[in-house]
């Protein structure tokens, strides 16, 4: 994967990218996101299967709208035993700042 087709693919939505395609690309992405956003940009992990895992640039002021966004429904921060939280809870928790890939 080039690094144009790395951008195109995540200013899909509901497209995530391996991780694996990105790390060669760190510094030029990291350039870029940083003009793009107002804040750093983070990885925001959607998926992890066995050795794989699957993120989405995001700007970190806008995490948790970025997380609801991509799950398709609100989370429902008062209820810590529903699916959504779960979810919610394992992609903060999988996450990084791009700087740190």
């Amino acid at each position: 994967m080039k690094l144009y087709e790395i951008i195109e693919a995540n200013e899909k939505d509901k497209t995530s990218i391996l991780i694996e395609k990105l790390i060669p690309y760190k510094k030029s992405l990291l350039t870029y996101y940083r003009n793009l956003f107002p804040s750093e940009p983070i990885l925001m992990v959607t998926m992890v299967a066995n050795a794989v895992q699957y993120a989405q640039i995001v700007p970190s002021d806008e995490f948790t709208e970025a997380i609801s966004d991509w799950m398709g429904e609100p989370i429902d921060f008062d209820d810590e035993d529903s699916d959504t939280y779960a979810e919610y809870e394992t992609i903060c928790a999988n996450s990084i700042m791009l700087k740190d890939l």
